[in-house]
């Protein structure tokens, strides 16, 4: 099994503000942390220098009138949102950011790697069709979803998001796209930005039933989380049967996160890419593809990401934690019934 890593130095020049959580240090920690623990350039892992993604990339998934936004705001350098800085190179780096995404889709599916990691800044799944906002700019993962559907044929991907701010932008691109099955564990909306992922948020059109949100409530962990992938993504994935699995891989549920409130150990994290790696392998020759998100804690980041690309490699992770059932479980039970056989 071969694990490609997508990354750039150039990532490490998206500096936003002074005091800013999403740093350039996040990714520094991550990579420091894979070259200690013997995953970077390895027999089983490859690095790969990133292409940026071209203008019609973005445009398979952003209206026109916001990349333009984006493109002059970047030369006013004048903010998205309070939280989304724009300088000089934000464009450009967006950009940087989509293409290396689109790069692992392509690894993956042309057979070139078993999985692969875009190690990618900015983040995206905060970017909608008409607007970015909570540090993302472009949404890489569905950028790089559109123009796989495109180049390789792709009729069914199956998105995990366990970032635990809801992935409002990834879901807002596929509402209505039967083809795109979108499932996010996610801190209750109640209590977290930005408000979004309740369970009723369904899909509408033919897309009813293939978004499936997961809002936890504030303490949940690593228990919690097991349930949820055994009950829910597990009999998802048995039904949807994807031909690659999509993961947008936050770090920010982890216990001491500073902007959220739920408990997972950075373990959790193995063995959450286990499930996807293991569906994987059943449903669609083990066809994975990640990209980077969240988590503002630098050693428990870089050791989540360690845990996940251990598990890529073929690592299999211990869960040491008997799953419990949240109650949330059972009202999406409920709620999906007359779309899903959970």
């Amino acid at each position: 099994m071969t694990t490609t890593l997508i990354y750039s130095e150039k990532y490490l020049e998206h500096i936003l503000s002074k005091g800013h959580p999403e740093r350039p240090e996040r990714l520094k920690a991550i990579v420091d942390a894979l070259k200690q623990a013997k995953l970077w350039e390895t027999p089983s892992v490859k690095v790969t220098e990133p292409k940026p993604a071209k203008r019609e990339d973005i445009e398979l998934v952003h209206d026109a009138a916001h990349i333009e936004l984006v493109e002059r705001l970047s030369e006013s350098e004048r903010p998205l949102d309070v939280d989304t800085p724009v300088h000089r190179n934000t464009f450009e780096l967006a950009l940087l950011a989509a293409g290396g995404t689109i790069d692992a889709g392509r690894a993956v599916l042309s057979g070139k790697t078993s999985n692969a990691f875009a190690l990618v800044r900015p983040p995206g799944h905060h970017a909608s069709r008409a607007r970015g906002g909570g540090f993302c700019y472009f949404n890489n993962l569905a950028v790089m979803i559109e123009r796989m559907k495109r180049e390789f044929k792709l009729k069914r991907i199956f998105i995990l998001d366990f970032d635990a701010h809801h992935g409002n932008g990834t879901q807002d691109i596929f509402y209505e796209d039967p083809s795109v099955l979108f499932l996010s564990l996610h801190q209750n909306p109640l209590t977290l930005y930005p408000g979004t992922g309740f369970v009723h948020e369904l899909g509408s059109g033919k897309g009813e039933g293939y978004t499936v949100n997961v809002p936890l409530p504030p303490g949940s962990g690593d228990a919690e989380y097991a349930s949820v992938m055994e009950e829910i993504f597990v009999p998802l994935t048995k039904q949807f049967k994807p031909e690659l699995f999509a993961v947008s891989a936050g770090f920010d549920a982890y216990a001491d996160d500073p902007l959220t409130q739920l408990q997972l150990s950075t373990l959790a994290y193995g063995w959450l890419t286990h499930f996807v790696v293991e569906q994987a392998g059943k449903l669609c020759k083990g066809r994975v593809v990640l990209a980077l998100e969240g988590g503002y804690v630098l050693d428990a980041v870089a050791e989540g990401v360690v845990n996940v690309v251990k598990t890529l490699t073929g690592e299999k992770p211990p869960m040491i934690v008997e799953p419990r059932r949240p109650s949330i479980v059972d009202e999406l039970k409920r709620v999906l019934v007359s779309y899903w056989k959970l």
